[in-house]
């Protein structure tokens, strides 16, 4: 790409033959030719006398330096004007400035050698099969417990604040007019909100600082019991045997008695088959649980002493597998907020480390650099595969803006940051209880509408995250039946039936797509209903099944 270039008038004065002349030429800046080849061009194209030579390249070197000082000046003061006017934006310079650092210095530059990261899942999947699996689990339930402390002091600390400015600000409105004005009320409670603010950063980055340790902690210690059981392939080393006892020894000790209270919950399983000429058994399931319940690890107790969850160990095994968990998480179309339900997973995120993947913030801090992108490949007024008129493309292919309609009134189109209903974006942990991926697909307010047909945004989101699933060896994945999490007074008998019967059909026909996507293993999809559902209405639900499904068998708990 060819830099852009200004002419500058260049004035040289001398004396020939007892006679002042003077010299113009018009010279381009930046000057892409050394100055003694312009000198050369100068004195030949003007017939100059040979003695100004020496002057004309001090003169013109003088000239050119200080002209493209001032060229390079002038176009650092217009680009850092767009800036500010926001025509240029940040987040796009920015990434264009890495990319020419990391092709360009070798400094900057990508190290093309192994990937760390796959040789540690490797190094972790040995060690969950060999002799260290207890070990592990009990070094992964020792960290968490450390969280849960942080967490829990946290969570107190921020309680005891609250309630000492609810009582401050309390006393203070009672004396408006007395002792305080509106305006001194006001700033009472700006002050309240930075001392809150104040307060969380404290514990976030206490909380930030350990989980960071544990992790590099954690990988050290994988690591070198990893070097220990490659130097004894039988396992059995007298040094590997130390480093597993004395972690084991370090854990939680057991007691006699096991406590096995759990709650109650409603469930059903089928086993069905589909297919047209092949056929390929499944699984479903129908259970009424809180959704957050599937990822958040239960209290495992063994007389007054917590251990490990079962759940810890069902993840561990197939983390590294061509068996992965997901789950159906519906949002709304904003990635850098945590209200409602996405405030409360990532406190469950947060409860204790995650060891294999980055946590959820940095996770979601990459998700949003790419939707400006996304946003601006997407075509504004064209149908989809199924004829949906509202200007989403969710088939993968990237179609560029029509913006010469916008540029023609002089008017810049602004991207949105934000995604629209049916899109999906996904999240990979490996610190919750039954769940590897998180599939967290957008729905706006008109879901609860009892008019959604199976060509809704959220049904074809719904559809290609089966099909995402089907590529990348996620086979049992978990979805919301009602495609809400709670049950309000417009949910009647009648409308959970219809929302159950669209979304069970339309799932029924994702399945048989299967094989065109190449997903021809045995797979298991959880169907989540809202904790709170009446009996009858779930006795109901279940009976839909064999209606829609070619049911096998049913077990009932």
């Amino acid at each position: 790409m060819t830099s852009q270039t200004v002419e500058r008038d260049f004035e040289f004065s001398f004396k020939s033959k007892g006679f002042h002349s003077k010299l113009t030429a018009p010279v381009p800046i930046p000057l892409n030719v050394s100055v003694s080849d312009l000198v050369g061009r100068l004195v030949n194209a003007h017939n100059l006398p040979c003695y100004v030579e020496k002057d004309l390249q001090d003169s013109l070197e003088e000239f050119v330096a200080k002209e493209t000082t001032k060229y390079h000046d002038d176009q650092a003061t217009n680009l850092i004007k767009k800036l500010q006017d926001g025509e240029v934006d940040i987040g796009q310079m920015a990434e264009k400035w890495n990319k020419a650092f990391t092709q360009e210095h070798k400094a900057f530059a990508t190290e093309k050698g192994p990937n760390n990261e796959v040789a540690f899942g490797e190094v972790y999947h040995k060690l969950i099969h060999s002799n260290a699996l207890e070990t592990l689990l009990n070094l992964e339930h020792s960290y968490a417990v450390a969280v849960d402390g942080i967490i829990s002091q946290r969570d107190l600390a921020l309680d005891h604040l609250q309630k000492r400015q609810g009582d401050e600000m309390e006393s203070a409105v009672q004396a408006v007019g007395l002792t305080y004005t509106d305006d001194q009320v006001n700033l009472l409670a700006a002050r309240h909100f930075e001392d809150i603010q104040m307060l969380e950063a404290k514990w976030a980055s206490e909380l930030s600082s350990l989980q960071e340790s544990q992790r590099v902690e954690f990988r050290e210690w994988v690591s070198t019991v990893h070097e220990d059981l490659v130097s004894s392939p039988d396992g059995q080393s007298s040094v590997l045997m130390q480093r597993i006892r004395a972690m084991s020894d370090a854990g939680s000790e057991r007691r006699v008695e096991e406590d096995q209270t759990q709650l109650s919950r409603l469930e059903e399983s089928f086993t069905i088959h589909l297919g047209a000429q092949m056929k390929t058994m499944h699984n479903l399931r129908l259970m009424a649980v809180d959704v957050m319940d599937l990822c958040r690890h239960k209290t495992h107790k063994v007389g007054s002493t917590i251990l490990p969850s079962p759940q810890r160990l069902q993840t561990a095994m197939s983390l590294y597998s061509n068996s992965l968990c997901g789950l159906v998480l519906l949002v709304d179309d904003r990635i850098n907020s945590y209200t409602g339900i996405k405030r409360e997973f990532a406190g469950v995120c947060q409860q204790s480390t995650d060891f294999h993947f980055p946590d959820l913030d940095t996770q979601l801090r990459v998700i949003q650099q790419h939707v400006l992108e996304a946003n601006q490949n997407r075509p504004e007024n064209t149908e989809d595969e199924y004829g949906n008129g509202n200007g989403n493309s969710r088939n993968g292919d990237k179609q560029e803006l029509n913006k010469d309609a916008g540029n023609e009134k002089g008017v810049k189109k602004q991207i949105s940051q934000n995604l629209q209903a049916g899109d999906f974006y996904l999240t990979r942990h490996s610190n919750l209880a039954e769940v590897h991926v998180v599939f967290h697909l957008v729905v706006d307010d008109n879901i609860r509408s009892s008019e959604i047909t199976s060509r809704h945004p959220t049904i074809i989101g719904l559809r290609n995250i089966l099909k995402c699933s089907s590529q990348h060896d996620i086979l049992t994945i978990t979805i919301p039946l009602f495609l809400v999490y709670e049950m309000t007074e417009e949910m009647t008998i009648n409308w959970c039936i219809k929302r159950a019967e669209l979304v069970l059909k339309c799932v029924k026909g994702f399945m048989m797509e299967m094989t065109t996507w190449g997903g021809n293993e045995s797979r298991t999809i959880q169907f989540v209903v809202p904790k709170g559902i009446s009996e009858d209405l779930f006795v109901q639900l279940s009976a839909m099944l064999p209606s829609i499904f070619r049911i096998l068998t049913s077990i009932k708990t």
